[in-house]
């Protein structure tokens, strides 16, 4: 496909990817991918007063559409001044694709005090996003944008900052569309998924802790609650996954004395793409029932900080409907308590 400029490339890639809003500032470094944003009916442009409001901004769209967010930068001061929010993203596991501009192709990495040039901007972007690349040239930005997108998408997700070269934003673009592989979702080990129902049939005083993990799976896990009549527990990330007000709901209070009690007395612990942060487990200080169950689409992070009798690595959304047809009721007393 041949596109007159890559602002063409980016709007066709952005519709492709189902997003119809791009949150940035207009630079002279991004001007041809604004423009034409603004200029296709599909799209909105929503212009911010800083970029790391662009990519709050972009974040949020992700979350609460379950996809992809856009934000597009200016480079150099640009470009650092979304870094706090590339690392919100980046702990979140949000998928955001952040497009920022550079200085002409030419002077890459000259030094020579060029508008807007800063020292490894690369470098900088790839500290703080999943995934970070340079297009190089007019026939290599549509692989670059796809590669960033799959990276952002795929499992643990976060950022993909994408830094386009002004002279190249212009020029022609040559696109052969391959698309980027997708890697499905992963699927627990049955044996270990197996062991699992057969744990939580056994419970009497069971405990859920939800995290961000829990966000895209919410009437799964309040079937599994329900089925259970266990107490729910959440990070902060995982408030809202079910509503706060249900009967269930213990809260974003694992360290408090109510909590500890708990799960001191809980005889089984589901966790579901929760991380433990220190800030929520007082330290990693907290103790957390032997019986563990943990959910966790990211392989890396079953056992890494509580040891999991039973990790389980898989998407929310198909694990948790498995869980709910093992599950036998707690005791009468125990979700009385809850």
């Amino acid at each position: 496909m041949r596109y007159d400029h890559g602002g063409g490339l980016l709007t066709a890639h952005l519709k492709s990817l189902g997003v119809d809003t791009v949150f940035g500032i207009v630079s002279v470094h991004n001007l041809p991918l604004v423009e034409a944003v603004e200029a296709d009916p599909e799209l909105r442009f929503v212009p911010v007063r800083h970029e790391a409001s662009a990519v709050n901004a972009a974040d949020a769209y992700g979350r609460a559409r379950g996809s992809i967010g856009c934000a597009l930068t200016s480079t150099g001061t640009g470009a650092g001044n979304a870094a706090g929010s590339l690392i919100e993203a980046l702990s979140s596991g949000t998928a955001v694709l952040h497009i920022t501009g550079q200085v002409e192709s030419a002077y890459l990495g000259s030094g020579r005090g060029f508008i807007h040039e800063t020292k490894d901007q690369l470098g900088m972007l790839a500290a703080v996003s999943a995934y970070a690349a340079t297009v190089t040239s007019a026939r290599d930005a549509g692989r670059v944008l796809r590669e960033a997108s799959a990276a952002a998408l795929a499992v643990p997700g976060g950022p993909a900052s994408v830094e386009w070269p002004i002279d190249l934003q212009y020029a022609v673009q040559e696109d052969d569309g391959e698309t980027a592989p997708l890697a499905g979702p992963p699927v627990p080990d049955p044996s270990e998924l197996a062991a699992a129902r057969e744990l939580l049939a056994s419970a009497r005083r069971p405990l859920i802790w939800a995290g961000g993990g829990a966000s895209t799976a919410r009437e799964h896990l309040l079937a599994l609650l329900e089925a259970t009549g266990a107490g729910l527990l959440t990070s902060n990330s995982g408030r809202g996954a079910v509503p706060e007000d249900h009967d269930q709901v213990v809260g974003n209070f694992a360290t408090t004395p109510a909590g500890r009690a708990l799960l001191a007395d809980a005889d089984v612990l589901v966790t579901v793409g929760t991380h433990f942060r220190s800030n929520e487990t007082a330290d990693y200080g907290l103790r957390l029932p032997e019986a563990h169950i943990q959910i966790d689409a990211d392989a890396a992070a079953l056992g890494r900080v509580y040891p999991a009798r039973h990790g389980l690595h898989g998407d929310a959304r198909a694990v948790l409907p498995s869980l709910t047809g093992a599950a036998v009721r707690a005791d009468a007393h125990w979700t009385d308590r809850v």
